[in-house]
């Protein structure tokens, strides 16, 4: 029993957990857990500190260093996994707790224990003679010197070139395209072509993103690293569980929403009460704002003259809270990308007996951020009044003046409909001269049985008609 227990001891010490804590919640837990100082972990034998985050991604530009190979300060070799991982002959770093990132000009490594690396890179290649500089958390100088690549990253290809179309082409452009291309490529007519298979195989990669209309504004707003991210949010079932849920039989608690999906905004749409009657098309013209497509990172000329900044990102940053336990936290950090409003039209089909408050939903149109699924823009519908009409439930009201000529002695007349067709004519033969005959023949039976005594055998008649 003894062995068993501490077996079991010792995997508890060597166990590892990573969750996601969103910053507000970081925030109330007074920056450690359970409303104990950050600081207090260290003490414990942690890593980093609460406060020194690094960001937790890897730019474009640094694609380069995905699965390369290096000699660190003159004695060991480190790698640099695309995944993020870094690995190094230390059991910190075989215990999982070592990671790297890059953005801007400097490079990040959370080596365990001795905390964070901060380099820069002599040049953005992955070459021999390439050599990293920089100092750890606690001031002593660290270096690397390039020595191989051992999973080449490829670079990421342009889906609307591989297709041969434009970033403004449409969803039939696309298709025609894809059709032509993978006729031409295909390994059936082209047994033995390395170089056609690698084509078809492109051009088939590339339609498969641009034909999803998500997928495209993902790939349009921030590259095929955002496509890659929501894959594996989908494939992971929508984003990451509540790690509280998990550790005190809380079940799942997964997000019901999408992550990566913006905000859906309502718009009042007013509608005729004769486009209501007879159904048509309203259009609607909004202002939103759109990420600047091939802008990120550019200065403002040429087509990204009229861009400007788009609002923060949102990024994860990982942060040691003690021995063995990493959270990951939301962070707001500027964004690379350029955004500009733009003015957008809707055509809203308006049905037969649509009434107010029935809702016209947009999808994918509300405003744009990189890298997120534009929330809906949903319209809902409100009558415009009207001259003539009111409208209750399915049916119309209307009031109507007529002089007391017409009401003494009757009238006919025609009513022009919603959809400008006649109602027949409208027959109202002395209405108010029997409206008053009915108000005095009920008077004159009131006033009889009033005055009636109980001598009277039968009180004096009323006239059936005046």
């Amino acid at each position: 029993m003894r062995a068993i227990a501490a077996a079991s001891s010792l995997w508890c010490a060597l166990a590892q957990f990573q969750f996601e804590i969103p910053a507000e919640m970081f925030g109330q837990m007074g920056g450690g857990m359970g409303g104990i100082p950050a600081e207090m972990f260290g003490q414990m034998g942690g890593g980093e500190p609460a406060g020194q985050g690094f960001p937790d991604e890897i730019t474009h530009e640094y694609n380069w260093l995905k699965g390369t190979e290096w000699h660190w300060n003159d004695w060991r070799n480190v790698k640099f996994h695309k995944d993020g991982r870094f690995e190094a002959p230390d059991k910190q770093c075989k215990r999982g707790r070592c990671r790297w990132s890059a953005s801007e000009e400097d490079i990040y490594v959370q080596w365990g224990r001795a905390g964070l690396h901060t380099l820069k890179a002599s040049k953005m290649k992955a070459e021999k003679g390439t050599r990293m500089d920089g100092t750890r958390e606690d001031g002593d100088e660290c270096h690397a010197t390039y020595v191989s690549t051992f999973d080449k990253v490829e670079d990421e290809v342009n889906l609307y070139e591989a297709l041969g179309v434009t970033e403004e082409a449409t969803d039939r452009e696309i298709k025609k395209a894809y059709r032509k291309l993978s006729i031409k490529y295909h390994p059936d007519k082209n047994q033995g072509n390395e170089e056609a298979l690698k084509k078809f195989n492109a051009v088939r990669d590339a339609y498969e993103v641009l034909s999803n209309e998500e997928k495209k504004i993902l790939y349009d707003t921030g590259g095929m690293e955002a496509v890659k991210e929501h894959e594996k949010e989908e494939a992971g079932g929508g984003g990451g569980a509540d790690p509280f849920s998990m550790l005190f039989g809380g079940g799942g608690g997964g997000r019901g929403r999408n992550s990566k999906k913006g905000q859906d905004a309502q718009v009042e749409l007013g509608v005729s009460l004769e486009d209501m009657y007879s159904g048509g098309e309203v259009t609607a013209q909004i202002s939103r704002r759109v990420v600047c497509k091939g802008c990120k990172g550019k200065k403002k000329t040429g087509k990204c003259k009229e861009c400007n900044k788009c609002p923060p990102e949102v990024r994860m940053v990982q942060r040691q809270m003690g021995p063995g336990m990493v959270v990951q936290q939301q962070e707001q950090v500027p964004s690379k990308h350029r955004c500009k409003e733009a003015e957008a039209k809707l055509d809203a089909q308006i049905e037969q007996g649509m009434d107010s408050g029935s809702e016209i939903k947009f999808p994918r149109m509300s405003e744009q951020t990189p890298g997120q699924i534009p929330g809906d823009i949903i319209l809902i519908v409100k009558q415009k009044p009207h001259k003539k009409f009111k409208r209750k439930g399915n049916d119309l009201h209307m009031d109507m003046e007529i002089t007391l000529k017409e009401a003494l002695l009757g009238f006919s007349k025609k009513i022009e409909h919603l959809d400008k067709h006649e109602v027949g004519r409208l027959l109202l033969a002395r209405a108010f001269h029997s409206f008053v005959s009915t108000v005095l023949l009920a008077a004159c039976t009131a006033q009889n049985t009033l005055n009636r005594s109980p001598l009277q055998r039968r009180p004096p008649r009323c006239p059936t008609r005046l």
